[in-house]
């Protein structure tokens, strides 16, 4: 028995997806209605559950000849398009007051452990985010910064943790990985490099710069202009103008804020050294404990993936899927696994909270662990030029 003749296939094809086209839109037009009750209702668009029942369904009645994969691939297409529709026309942005010193409140009593001398920028960033007054811990290594609560020399800790101009400061994301800690509140301190010394130093006697590693990489385009001036790394930037101004020796000079030329009585040779104005440091206020209740427009975590193609595709997926926006990504090595990574996450807080939970949920079953690092608010302290 032969097979019957399609006289013009083509035009059977066109006219099958003018009807699916029709239909679809049909069936967007009630995903919509449906998504405007669950929006008055406050509740997620995203529901994974009822999709597993739709997709289960339509499987059972599937007669070929697609497979089952196929059927899947498909429906959650469409699905997921019908998500996306409902989420352009009624996700709510997440609505949160506008960031001020009041953005995170801590114990009075708290001490707060910083790096390096007095005058760092992990000083003017407590003295920005709680006052002079607040009790404040120098403290000489990051790895002594990180163990402060754990020893009992601090209840807070401020690190370091991004700048605009060189990315990741990736020593304190290691540590933070490598720790218990979570993070309560973030920081964005502008920072401006001053180039100090003792009395009698000029442009002319200076031959060594020291300062922080982080420092020095945000002030190249000072040490091209002066190819003869050699750049030292050090712990910090206050350290480093200390004993420079303390050496008395008119050869030597440190990249630090104003204020450290302020507290050691140094003289400042240049200022802004920085590549860019918009020179920013993000840091993280860690605690042993987590934020209490769901405060913060913004949400941080480390996934791990599992070893398999599409793993990241997949794991990205649950919140493309819940419209939470995707601030920062960055991979992380995993020591002693080559060729793994951790994969470090900054996301926008949505504005309805089983989102974020169904996000969480997914992201487990994606990956082989998800570290939530902690939800918290954002505050952007002034001073221009101060460092």
């Amino acid at each position: 028995m032969t097979a019957p003749t399609i006289n013009n296939p083509r035009a059977e094809i066109d006219a099958i997806d003018g009807e699916l086209l029709r239909l679809l839109n049909r069936r967007a037009g009630i995903a919509l209605s449906v998504g405007a009750a669950k929006a008055n209702d406050e509740r997620s668009l995203c529901d994974p559950e009822r999709e597993r029942e739709v997709l289960a369904r339509l499987r059972r009645e599937n007669t070929g000849p697609l497979d089952d994969h196929s059927i899947d691939n498909i429906f959650q297409r469409i699905i997921d398009e019908s998500l996306l529709l409902q989420q352009k026309t009624y996700a709510k942005p997440f609505q949160e007051a506008a960031s001020s010193v009041e953005a995170v409140t801590v114990d009075g009593d708290s001490r707060i452990a910083f790096l390096g001398d007095r005058g760092t920028f992990s000083e003017e960033a407590v003295i920005g985010m709680f006052g002079e007054d607040r009790t404040s811990v120098s403290l000489p290594t990051f790895e002594e910064l990180f163990a402060a609560i754990e020893t009992g020399k601090a209840d807070l800790i401020l690190a370091p943790m991004e700048n605009s101009l060189i990315g990741s400061v990736h020593r304190c994301v290691d540590l933070l990985l490598d720790s218990s800690l979570h993070i309560i509140a973030d920081i964005i301190l502008p920072v401006s490099h001053f180039l100090v010394a003792c009395e009698g130093a000029s442009m002319e006697t200076i031959r060594t710069v020291e300062s922080h590693p982080a420092a020095l990489a945000q002030c190249r385009r000072f040490f091209a202009a002066y190819p003869h001036i050699k750049s030292v790394p050090a712990d910090d930037t206050a350290g480093s103008v200390r004993r420079a101004v303390e050496s008395g020796d008119v050869t030597r000079a440190g990249i630090g804020g104003r204020r450290t030329a302020e507290i050691y009585g140094g003289k400042i040779l240049r200022e802004h050294l920085e590549d860019n104005s918009e020179n920013f440091t993000r840091f993280a206020l860690l605690s042993g404990k987590p934020n209490e209740g769901n405060a913060g427009s913004k949400v941080s975590l480390v996934i791990r993936l599992k070893n398999k193609p599409g793993a990241l595709h997949g794991a990205l997926r649950p919140l493309v899927r819940r419209n939470i926006d995707l601030a920062k990504i960055e991979s992380l090595p995993i020591r002693n696994s080559p060729g793994e990574f951790n994969i470090y996450l900054d996301l926008g807080a949505p504005s309805i909270e089983a989102d974020l939970a169904g996000a969480l949920a997914e992201l487990a079953e994606e990956t082989q662990g998800v570290r939530f690092l902690g939800r918290y608010s954002t505050t952007r302290l002034g001073g221009g030029g101060a460092g």
